[in-house]
């Protein structure tokens, strides 16, 4: 099992900020991952993926366990049974291959299975939900068990595991056949939709507020003025304003502190309390 101590924040998220944590640990397997869990008993530790929608406190001091290793995959007709560190962008083309449709969405989303699982991503008006069959865990007590689609009790950017002390472990998919080439096209223009609206260019973890029902959360942004607000080299993005990029040296402290700044003006200006969908480890 490989484990690295004082390691940089920047190269295990996306938002690359800067900062140093105690430590981080890559289990092999299950049991690798029960014995870390075991070991540190009541200690802080965060299960991360590809650290896509995380924003890791420069003062954290708990262990983050990464489940990348966790990557086997499986494809039986139309069925996919899949490990959660799996890359999501990387299972939408694997499965194009095959003809098989309905995760086109998540291309050029940069997180994993169990990250996409654990927050419902989604984009286009589809979630990684819509397709799911049953999910392994492992539970508070370490046990493992499988649980179906309703007891995920998914809905917009939820799920069980933010309310439970469960841990994805691998998914099961059910996906609709589709001509090869459909699928492969659709997921090139979503990749081209993406790279036209998004600051794709620099380091960020996506969208940073939920959208309300009567509400999108990057024209609220918007309006207000706030793009291109800055807090050392965090910055609302001129080109969507629901992303906060990193333009060199970024903290989690002037991400947190952009969040607020944006969080007040909005309750100021529209009476809107912005719900964050990034997660803020401190």
């Amino acid at each position: 099992m490989e484990k690295i101590s004082n390691a940089y924040i920047k190269d295990y998220t996306t938002y690359k900020l800067d900062g140093q944590i105690k430590e981080i640990v890559f289990p092999e397997s299950i049991q690798e991952l029960k014995e870390i869990i075991t070991m540190l008993k009541s200690k802080k530790y965060k299960i991360i993926g590809n650290g896509s929608n995380l924003i890791i406190s420069e003062s954290y001091d708990g262990t983050l366990i990464n489940l990348k290793k966790f990557d086997k995959l499986k494809i039986k007709n139309n069925i996919v049974t899949v490990q959660a560190g799996y890359s999501l962008p990387k299972l939408a083309k694997e499965c194009a291959n095959f003809g098989l449709s309905g995760l086109e969405f998540a291309s050029g989303i940069p997180g994993t299975v169990g990250g996409a699982i654990y927050m419902n991503a989604g984009a286009y008006g589809k979630e990684i939900s819509d397709i799911i069959k049953n999910v392994t865990v492992l539970d508070e007590k370490l046990n493992i068990k499988k649980i179906t689609k309703e007891e995920l009790k998914t809905s917009y950017r939820d799920s069980i595991f933010k309310h439970e002390n469960y841990i994805c472990i691998e998914a099961q998919f059910e996906f609709k056949y589709k001509d090869k080439n459909d699928v492969l096209k659709e997921i090139e223009n979503i990749i081209k939709i993406r790279k036209e609206k998004q600051p794709l260019e620099y380091p960020s973890a996506g969208s940073v507020f939920k959208n309300g029902e009567n509400y999108s959360a990057g024209r609220l942004i918007e309006k207000a003025g706030l793009k291109g607000t800055k807090v050392g080299d965090a910055e609302v993005s001129l080109k969507h304003a629901n992303f906060i990029i990193n333009k060199g040296n970024a903290s989690a402290s002037d991400v947190i502190k952009l969040i607020e700044i944006i969080k007040k003006k909005i309750k100021k200006e529209e009476n809107v309390e912005l719900i964050l969908e990034q997660e803020i480890l401190k």
